[in-house]
């Protein structure tokens, strides 16, 4: 029994290690999801496909589950979306390699968000990375306000 509670208090000291991380991932996808709500960015057709063989999946693996209730508070597509498909629909560069945009934001971003939501414990680099991008993905998206209010 020893032994199990030590191990607990290591998960547990991991676990709020992670916690910031994972914090920081909700915000920054839930964020661009409130933004292509309010400013009624349209999907594109292959967003649309994606969403389908997602909420698909979701269906299949609730029957596996033997869930017939909702799991999901809000159920539109955009809770379908990752972080590269809600990014490429707020702000897509047409010159990535010389223009700021959330899109590439987005691939710094995502090997680190899908290693947090699995899970993982990060490491001291990847932690303070993610934070980076969340920090410059709140800052563009400042500026994106800011453009389509003048």
């Amino acid at each position: 029994m020893a032994l199990f509670i030590k191990g607990e208090a290591v998960l547990s000291g991991e676990a709020q290690f992670n916690i910031p991380s994972y914090t920081e991932c909700f915000i920054a996808e839930n964020l661009l999801r409130k933004f292509i709500e309010q400013h009624s960015i349209a999907l594109s057709k292959e967003l649309s496909e994606a969403i389908a063989k997602w909420r698909g999946r979701e269906e299949t693996s609730k029957g596996i589950a033997n869930i017939s209730y909702e799991i999901r508070q809000n159920n539109n597509d955009l809770q379908y979306l990752d972080m590269d498909g809600l990014a490429n629909l707020v702000d897509k560069p047409e010159t990535p390699e010389k223009q700021a945009g959330i899109a590439r934001s987005a691939k710094v971003y995502k090997p680190v968000r899908d290693a947090v939501c699995r899970t993982s414990l990060l490491t001291n680099n990847a932690k303070q990375q993610l934070s980076t991008e969340f920090l410059n993905i709140q800052a563009r998206l400042r500026k994106l306000l800011d453009k389509r209010e003048v």
